[in-house]
């Protein structure tokens, strides 16, 4: 059984589309690739740029609080006025809001006012590290992260106090929490960004001194897995990709500190698969409006050669012919198929219609036979007003016997070109046989024919044949209206005044009525 072959309709579209979604195929593959590279590089710069702002921000708010604290410090010279000390404390806690508590201590590291006063710190001997540092130091300091006597986690900022003289007498200091909520925990903690994204402050140790998370803060940066101290080590800001999370950090210029933001790598995920989906249904009406197009295209680019193909089956060439007029091509291949297959409908036209007049005519003398005689019938067959002239060559056997049959012929030859001549153009002129012609007379009547029979009688006698040879002929006339237009019978009554013109002596022109035959 022979395989099934494809159309090329089929095979146009299967590679088109085929082409359309492999090259879809290999976008969406290069746009995961490629941007997932780049939303890495973006989170990472996002990072990286929040990380400085969020460091450049709290080094404003130090400078600005240090600021505040030399202000406080030039209005006190003397800790003599407990009342004053209280005073600008109080004022100082509460103008910006900059500090969660404020301490002013002398010199003995013993408090001589606080504010709030809730906390009952007058008189209490500071003993921490901080205290220690900032009265050593006896100028601008931010401590490192510790607890403060009323038991928060703080850092504290100290400023110095000088008497009159340019003596020194203690310092005035503000602490921020790092647990509780504070302005610097405000700062910090409002951003835009996921859930998934931390931000943290970290000291020069690595420790934790701010995070969302009070559980976090004093604890390593361990929660972020891969991240060790030792990659953060640029004081100018860094970025990078540990493989879990993208990390970016900036450093503080007022405190050896530095903000690190980190964000999980499966936002790089979450947003590269809603940028493929996006990208997908984008793709997938790109595809939809190419796919239409093509089967589009595909159709008036096939549709040409399927006509053309089809014909190629069709049995009639005429009928072929008619239809292959009628196809319109519309691009120069399919033009070349046409010209060609109209040039071979037309080479088979003319062989069918030679190979007709092969069989329709006679191969000694031209004129038609009984084949062609009855196809030319056909052409007449609406009208009854015909005749029909039998002819036959007298004493024909005579000539054959005399000059042989190359004689007979150069005789049957003559012959038929004299009747070609005597007969008008309506007139068609036949042979069936041998020395027997029939010449079909349309639109005559019967009178007419006998006098046009016997005018071809004459002219034949007194006609010169070859070899000096002298022709009679006996005719015999029938009328197709005699014998109710039925062409045979027309033809045998026909033949019937031909004999009787050969038996009654030859050289004559029979007609057949209804009533009998009648000499001319």
């Amino acid at each position: 059984m022979p395989r099934k072959k494809l159309h090329l309709r089929t095979l146009m579209l299967m590679l088109s589309v085929g082409g359309i979604l492999l090259t879809s195929l290999l976008l969406l593959s290069g746009l995961t690739i490629f941007q997932k590279r780049d939303i890495e590089n973006r989170l990472l710069e996002n990072n990286l740029a929040y990380a400085r702002k969020l460091a450049d921000t709290t080094d404003r708010y130090l400078a600005t609080a240090q600021r505040e604290l030399a202000y406080s410090a030039s209005k006190i010279g003397s800790l003599n006025d407990r009342e004053h000390l209280r005073d600008e404390a109080e004022r100082l806690r509460l103008q910006s809001g900059f500090f969660n508590s404020v301490v002013i201590v002398d010199n003995d590291a013993i408090i001589a006012a606080a504010s709030p006063e809730s906390l009952q710190l007058v008189g209490v001997k500071l003993r921490s590290d901080a205290t220690q540092k900032a009265l050593a130091t006896k100028k601008l300091f931010i401590s490192e992260p510790f607890f403060s006597a009323a038991g928060n986690y703080v850092v504290f900022i100290s400023q110095p106090l000088f008497d009159s003289a340019g003596d020194y007498i203690g310092f005035i200091g503000g602490s921020i929490y790092l647990q509780k909520e504070s302005m610097l925990s405000d700062i910090l903690s409002m951003h835009f960004y996921e859930k998934t994204t931390d931000v943290s402050v970290i000291n020069n140790d690595g420790k934790i001194i701010f995070n969302r998370d009070p559980a976090l803060v004093k604890g390593e940066l361990d929660f972020i897995p891969g991240l060790q101290i030792q990659k953060i080590n640029d004081a100018s800001g860094h970025f990078f990709n540990d493989g879990n999370n993208l990390v970016g950090y900036a450093s503080l210029k007022q405190a050896d500190w530095k903000v690190v933001i980190s964000g999980a790598s499966e936002s790089v995920s979450r947003i590269l698969m809603q940028t493929v989906i996006n990208a997908f249904w984008f793709t997938l009406i790109i595809i939809l409006i190419t796919v239409t197009a093509v089967i589009i295209f595909a159709g008036k680019i096939s549709t040409p050669l399927e006509k053309l193909a089809d014909l190629t089956q069709e049995d009639d060439s005429l009928a072929a012919a008619k239809k292959l007029a009628k196809i319109n091509v519309w691009y120069r291949e399919a033009e070349h198929l046409k010209q060609a297959l109209n040039q071979h409908l037309s080479n088979i036209t003319k062989r069918v219609n030679a190979l007709n007049d092969e069989t329709m005519t006679d191969t000694l003398t031209g004129l038609y036979n009984r084949k062609g005689f009855g196809t030319l019938l056909k052409r007449y067959a609406h009208a009854s007003k015909h005749c029909i002239i039998a002819i036959d060559i007298d004493h024909f056997k005579k000539v054959n016997d005399q000059y042989g049959h190359e004689g007979g012929d150069a005789v049957l030859i003559k012959f038929s070109e004299r009747l070609c001549n005597l007969s008008t153009r309506k007139q068609v002129v036949c042979r069936f046989g041998g020395e027997e012609f029939v010449i079909l007379l349309p639109y005559t009547e019967l009178d007419e024919a006998a006098k046009i029979a016997d005018h071809i009688r004459v002219e034949i006698e007194n006609t010169d044949f070859p070899y000096h040879h002298k022709v009679t002929v006996s005719l015999g006339v029938a009328s197709f209206t005699d014998n109710n237009n039925d062409v045979y019978t027309a033809l045998r009554k026909a033949d019937l005044a031909l004999y009787e013109a050969k038996f009654s002596g030859r050289n004559k022109v029979v007609v057949s009525h209804p009533e009998g035959f009648f000499h001319v």
